[in-house]
């Protein structure tokens, strides 16, 4: 078959205790004074030419719901995102993909003194990306990303993205795997003063600062005696104005 879809349901319900089994969490209507925590995610994916080697695309929409109870009253969290995305093989080397982004994130609080929390951001995003591809122990990425990210509430906090970035991974024969990672991200934040450092701000710009920001990191992992795994992990990053970071890593896996 050409086209084919796939859906997934999950429900997770916590009430206060009425010395009742609760097997199905559609057993009653949502009612507050008992409920401490529902969360549902929802998932649903079309596939075209899902096995054609040519060309293929696919949308998938995802819903996640959660309501908790904390100490200061309710929070709920809704988050909504349609994600397409369109594949062409040009050749055996080359092939490429362009992924389309519509989201909606939005957080409501009900206690007065944690409100100012609360957001719905809307995100709009398109990335074409180029592969090249030499056998199977080689391959070289190229994308770019151009991202919208508004908060529709309160401040009206907005944030555009433009962000380019390259991946190889070199799969090296019975010695390890080489993986690498830059990428350079200019923000364009339209706030307040101080509102990077909000909760807004962080997710408007993903944990990074207004301006000029600048990623990298490189992986090698190596096989040991058929069961053990070294892990090496170098991480980089200059945001914005603020001094550039250097993290390192080290690991050994056993795997059983």
């Amino acid at each position: 078959y050409r086209s084919n879809t796939s859906s997934g349901l999950q429900i997770s319900k916590k009430d206060i205790s009425t010395g009742k089994f609760q097997f199905n969490p559609f057993t009653k209507k949502l009612i507050d004074t008992t409920l401490i925590a529902l969360n549902s995610i929802l998932t649903n994916t079309y596939f075209f030419n899902r096995s054609n080697v040519k060309w293929g695309f696919d949308v998938t929409h995802f819903l996640s719901n959660g309501k908790t109870l904390l100490s200061y009253g309710f929070e709920s969290r809704k988050l909504r995102n349609v994600v397409g995305k369109i594949r062409w093989n040009l050749n055996k080397n080359f092939t490429t993909t362009v992924n389309v982004k519509d989201s909606k994130n939005e957080l409501n609080t009900t206690g007065t003194k944690f409100n100012n929390r609360n957001y719905l951001i809307e995100q709009r995003s398109v990335e074409p990306t180029l592969s090249y591809i030499y056998k199977t122990n080689f391959r070289l990425s190229v994308s770019y990303n151009f991202s919208n990210k508004k908060n529709a509430i309160d401040s009206m906090e907005k944030v555009m993205a433009h962000e380019v970035s390259a991946s190889l991974r070199y799969n090296i024969l019975s010695k390890g795997t080489l993986n690498a990672k830059i990428t350079f991200n200019q923000l364009n934040f339209k706030a307040y003063p101080g509102a990077a450092n909000t909760t807004v701000g962080y997710i408007l710009l993903d944990g990074l600062l207004p301006g000029k920001n600048y990623l990298w990191n490189v992986e090698y992992t190596k096989r040991l005696a058929g069961n053990f795994e070294v892990s090496i992990q170098y991480e980089g990053r200059k945001p914005g104005e603020a001094r550039t970071v250097h993290v390192g890593r080290a690991s050994v896996r056993a795997i059983l």
